[in-house]
């Protein structure tokens, strides 16, 4: 089930909250009464929390409700402004040139394009997904306008905000003997081989991990790691060697490995952030990243009562690739 909360259902949200009445907000809104509860029970659904108290004719915020009244208001206004700065900029901008960094799960930004493009269909969004090195790389070239890369990188010539943090885990197969354990640490699979990656694909961020290993004395054998997770997954099962990886990857679940916290975790996580060329005066570039931190402040606004996404699986014959490389 989709549980992201549209701009549609907040209009809506704010119509009855500001009617207490379904029929006042219907006649408000233009629109019939049935759709309009339709959409008011499928926001509280997503929520997982009751908007209104319902009785009889009579209708009444909830605690929850008028606190997110408040929340909503403030998206919608911050919306009105994002629609008000793109449609300042010249007609004949009418693309915006964003990097993806491969490192975490696509689906973590899978929502970027299609509700930029609802919210803003005169600019067209070309979106490239690749490595941190290589989205820095385009930036400085002119290629990219703004980039989400992972962090550390070698980011000179950028300016770089903060988004959100992706700690690391560890991949084992689920007869290992640490898989009992709730939390591991590096001594826990320091006999084990690790796959890891080549130092090319992201020296600033293989250099950070390395100061970390040699502070825990951790000196396994390595394996180059293949640069597709399933495969990755699959000789994880088989035992091969263990894997750190980016939790949000955990949402993909593989028979015959377990994922475990890692007490080092945090250090050798990797921070998410936006970029862009120091200097760079584009009102689309500013807008875009306004609307990015909006996005994800109404996320973060809401994710207490809203339920994390179910797994998902694939068997090692699946024909998705999924990239790792940092």
């Amino acid at each position: 089930m989709d549980r992201s909360v549209n701009l549609r259902q907040l209009k809506y949200f704010v119509a009855v909250a500001e009617e207490l009445s379904f029929r006042r907000a219907a006649t408000r809104l233009c629109i019939t009464q049935p759709p309009l509860s339709r959409q008011i029970h499928a926001l509280e659904e997503h929520l997982g929390a009751l908007l209104f108290e319902r009785g009889g004719r009579r209708i009444a915020l909830t605690d929850t409700g008028m606190l997110f009244l408040e929340r909503a208001r403030a998206l919608l206004r911050d919306s009105d402004r994002l629609v008000s700065q793109f449609g300042q900029q010249p007609a004949e901008r009418s693309g915006l040139n964003l990097g993806i960094t491969t490192v975490i799960d696509a689906s973590l930004f899978s929502w970027i394009e299609p509700e930029f493009a609802q919210r803003f269909p005169s600019i067209r969004l070309n979106v490239k997904r690749q490595l941190s090195a290589a989205c820095v790389r385009d930036l400085n070239r002119g290629v990219l306008d703004v980039a989400v890369i992972g962090l550390p990188s070698h980011t000179e010539g950028l300016v770089v905000e903060h988004l959100l943090d992706e700690p690391m885990v560890v991949g084992l197969a689920v007869d290992h003997p640490a898989g009992k354990k709730r939390k591991l640490s590096l001594s826990d699979i320091r006999q084990d081989h690790l796959f890891w990656f080549d130092r090319k694909l992201n020296p600033a961020y293989h250099d950070h991990c390395e100061r970390i290993f040699a502070r825990n004395r951790f000196a396994p054998p390595r394996i180059i790691e293949p640069s597709d997770y399933h495969i990755l997954l699959s000789l994880v099962a088989e035992g091969q060697g263990v894997a750190l990886i980016p939790r949000s990857l955990k949402t993909m679940q593989r028979k015959g490995v377990l994922y475990k916290d890692l007490d080092e975790g945090e250090q050798l996580g990797i921070a998410i952030a936006i970029a862009r060329r120091t200097g760079e005066q584009s009102g689309q570039v500013a807008g875009f990243i306004a609307f990015l931190k909006e996005r994800l402040g109404s996320l973060g606004a809401i994710s207490a009562m809203t339920s994390s996404p179910a797994p998902r699986s694939f068997s090692p014959s699946s024909t998705t690739t999924i990239r790792i490389s940092r």
